[in-house]
């Protein structure tokens, strides 16, 4: 070809190029070029981005100012290390009678927050020139102010300040949770940001899956040696002749040591996942995103936790139906979305099909879904308001005779226990007696008191101390699966808890105060009992509550008569130290205004989210930040963890990271005046 016409060629073709290409100088003092971006179109469908080394230090500090977040969202749930904790104060009189307690599961979690909250608020200090402004804050500064008065008034001001036992939720942690809320709030602003808090929380996710799933099918990675030396240090390992981490068999619990914390993390991380696999335009994100929703499905289906399962489908539910609402209302050719409804429906069908039908292949007694099915109709139907507690029965009353004698009346049959002159001596109604003197008994022995037949069979079992005239009494009548536990000394027989703890007769083991759920006790694995136990309590503390984590010191323990009507004797001595619901949980804890506040503010949360969603015309536009699809997903999985949460109380490897979401939520629906969000 000659050398001209080539030229030629390539000199209109280099022409015709340049046209497409858009150069953007900045300059400053007409000296210097600060910036350069050079995007290169071809035919107006490709498109290509050259970014100078400033962008990519841009995109890392972008990322570095969200970094204790970041880890925090990561790493939380997988901070499990034993802490050998004396117990002292309160904290040994309102426990189970040990004087240690070995702590898995919140020791260490609750200082990774104090430190990663401590971080949060520097990195805002420092990345945040100006703080957005917000009507959020009034709802978050009412709640930490109604948290710190609760402590302040507290009768628990230890346990109010720094939590209880194995749970560690003291007012300092809540008010981390809302500092992390605020850090959120002002630290996340970009895209990118939104985007990297999401990923990591979508990775921790899919592994906290796979855990779960694996230990359903029999693979506890808490039973490998390399897991128990990291869980448990070398010192008590080299000291334990055995040494075991039990999570139970065909239930799934991953890192939360409970199916139903499994579940009510899947509430949000479920739809959240399937929210960014709908909403995602790159095909790789969109298989990434579906992969963590998949992963997740079959961990909830593992946890066979109601409260998650219901959390999930009306968090999908919401979701679907929303997004299939906006593009009715957006006046669209249905068939330009047809993929993404095309998604939506099958997911919106998996829940309300697909898991129900995943799930028909448990047995009936681990199947979520029937035991919703069960506990709706027990919840609407049957009951007794006028049920007698005494008279239900076994126990009909237990009574002080004299300072060494206590009757127990059981099935309306009197036993009575004297311990005088150092002896035992039990007598029923037809005055068989069982006598011996305590020096007479070998500990740890049960003796069967045969004079007692009627009770099918009884049993007394001695506990020695060092003074021979100083011991205790367990009465065992596994007819009734009762156990009544007794401390005699010289000139007094006291009845005590389990752990030989003198309780007051007349105080302690009065029916308890009650509301709602009569006859309805073992309505969700119990909590009907607790419940209508914990409503009394609730509308004594209007205004203020009792402090944090001091629901174990208000809640009746020793409710003989109540538990074995609602529920049964066997568990008339396990501690009830949570109400098993948020809800229940924020009312007594820091009061009722408080628990109102919240649901307030998240309603109008709410309303602002799906209200930006579908009215924002722009929602599609390739220049936009997408915001509102952000705010509405992300809200859609709040709403998941909301009803899960009826069932669920706050535990430190969840509740912060739902703060962070709730964070990103506000950020993500500022409006483009005074809080609008820099892109």
């Amino acid at each position: 070809m000659d050398k001209d016409i080539h030229k030629d060629i390539v000199d209109k073709n280099i022409k015709s190029k340049s046209e497409n290409i858009k150069v953007k100088l900045n300059k400053k003092n007409n000296k210097t070029r600060s910036r350069e971006t050079y995007k290169i179109n071809v035919n107006s469908k490709y498109e290509n981005t050259i970014k100078n080394p400033k962008d990519s230090l841009a995109y890392y500090k972008e990322v570095f100012a969200v970094l204790p977040l970041i880890i925090l969202l990561f790493f939380l749930p997988f901070i499990i290390r034993l802490k050998l904790i004396p117990l002292e104060g309160v904290y040994y009189d309102y426990w189970t009678g040990e004087k240690t307690n070995a702590d898995f599961f919140t020791y260490y979690k609750q200082i990774f927050i104090y430190l990663i909250t401590i971080w949060s608020l520097l990195h805002t200090f420092f990345f945040v020139k100006k703080i957005k402004r917000t009507k959020a804050y009034y709802f978050m500064g009412a709640y930490a102010l109604i948290v710190i008065l609760s402590a302040i008034f507290s009768d628990f001001p230890v346990i109010a300040l720094h939590g209880f036992v194995e749970r560690k939720e003291g007012m300092w942690i809540i008010l981390c949770y809302i500092s992390l809320m605020f850090s959120g709030i002002n630290l996340i602003n970009t895209k990118v940001q939104i985007k990297a808090v999401i990923y990591t929380l979508g990775a921790s996710g899919a592994i906290i899956s796979l855990i779960g799933i694996f230990q359903y099918i029999g693979i506890d990675i808490f039973t490998f040696n390399s897991i128990k030396e990291f869980v448990v240090t070398k010192e008590i390992l080299d000291i334990a002749e055995e040494f075991s981490i039990a999570f139970g068999e065909k239930y799934a619990y991953s890192v939360f040591y409970n199916p139903n914390y499994l579940g009510g993390y899947i509430s949000f991380y479920a739809p959240l996942m399937l929210g960014f696999a709908i909403y995602q335009k790159n095909i790789m994100e969109k298989i990434i995103f579906m992969v963590f929703f998949i992963l997740s499905i079959l961990a909830l289906f593992a946890s066979r936790s109601e409260a998650g399962v219901l959390g999930f489908t009306v968090a999908l539910t919401v979701l679907v139906l929303t997004f299939i609402i906006r593009k009715h209302l957006d006046g669209k050719d249905i068939k330009t979305q047809k993929n993404k409804i095309f998604i939506s429906v099958l997911s919106l069908a998996v829940a309300l099909i697909g898991l129900p039908l995943l799930l028909s292949f448990a047995p009936i007694e681990q199947n979520p879904l029937e035991r919703i099915r069960k506990e709706a109709i027990e919840t609407f139907t049957g009951g007794n308001k006028n049920l007698d507690y005494k008279e239900a029965g076994p126990v009909n009353d237990i009574r002080r005779i004299d300072d060494t004698s206590i009757e127990i009346i059981i099935q309306n049959i009197p036993i009575k226990i004297n311990t005088a002159d150092t002896e035992i001596k039990i007598s029923a109604y037809d005055d068989s007696i069982y006598q011996a003197s305590s020096s007479e008994l070998n500990e740890g022995e049960y003796v069967l008191l045969t004079g007692l037949s009627q009770y099918h069979e009884a049993y007394v079992l001695i506990n020695k101390t060092s003074k021979p005239d100083i011991f205790g009494i367990n009465l065992y009548l596994p007819g009734y699966g009762m156990n009544l536990y007794f401390f005699s000394q010289p000139g007094i027989l006291n009845i005590t808890d389990s752990s030989y703890r003198k309780l007051d007769i007349e105080k302690d083991f009065a029916v308890a105060e009650h509301m709602g759920f009569e006859g309805k006790g073992n309505l969700g694995s119990g909590r009907g009992y607790i419940w209508s136990r914990s409503l009394p309590i609730v509308f004594d503390n209007l205004i203020i509550g009792t402090g944090q984590d001091t629901f174990i010191t208000q809640f009746p323990q020793y409710d003989i008569y109540g538990k074995q009507a609602e529920t049964n004797l066997y568990s008339l001595w396990i501690l009830t130290d949570k109400p098993h619901s948020i809800y229940l949980q924020i009312a007594i804890q820091s009061g009722l205004l408080s628990l109102l506040i919240l649901i307030v503010g998240f309603i109008l949360l709410s309303f602002k989210s799906f209200r930006i969603y579908i009215t924002d015309k722009n929602l599609d536009s390739k220049n936009s930040e997408i915001d509102a699809k952000y705010a509405f997903i992300i809200n859609s999985a709040l709403i998941g963890f909301m009803v899960s949460s009826i069932f669920n109380d706050s535990i430190l490897a969840i509740t912060p990271i739902v703060y962070v979401l709730l964070g990103l939520n506000v950020v993500c629906i500022l409006d483009q005046k005074s809080e609008k969000v820099v892109k």
